[in-house]
């Protein structure tokens, strides 16, 4: 008897999406906290290779051009590539980021300031199977510090 005041149904398949939904929430939010510390940890990388490069003394053209009052030993493209690339060679790798590499614009525009660009990809280790097992994130950050050589 099917009346009006009578309810049929079953309450499993609501339950059921909910818990898929659920579940897809967390996924998701933990894979967006696993990129943002991969981030975090690209760009304390970078500010370590820019730091190290701005700290490089070109011993060659200091002892070319000197110093100039007011100014510090400039810097170049090369040297500040040379020094981020050097940086990274003697480093441990971080384990969670892939292809971890110096891309351009890495260099010194106004010849006080270094800029280390850095690239790298994440596969973050909670994504679905059934995206890909090769799919990764690529990441991409940029560190400036300024040399603090400078004679008064």
């Amino acid at each position: 008897m099917n009346g009006p005041g009578r309810d049929d149904g079953s309450v499993t398949p609501l339950i059921i999406i909910d818990a898929v939904v659920a579940i897809a929430l967390v996924l998701v939010g933990a894979a967006a906290t696993e990129l943002h510390l991969a981030r975090t940890h690209l760009r304390s990388v970078a500010d370590s290779a820019a730091l190290d490069a701005a700290d490089a003394l070109d011993e060659a053209a200091y002892y070319r051009d000197g110093v100039l009052p007011g100014q510090g030993v400039p810097l170049d493209d090369d040297g500040v590539r040379r020094s981020a690339t050097a940086l990274l060679a003697r480093t441990p790798q971080p384990a969670d980021l892939i292809g971890l590499g110096v891309v351009a614009p890495t260099g010194s525009s106004d010849g006080m300031t270094a800029e280390v660009t850095l690239a790298a990809a994440v596969r973050p280790a909670l994504l679905p199977a059934w995206i890909g097992d090769g799919v990764t994130i690529p990441l991409e950050v940029t560190s400036r510090a300024r040399e603090g050589l400078v004679l008064p």
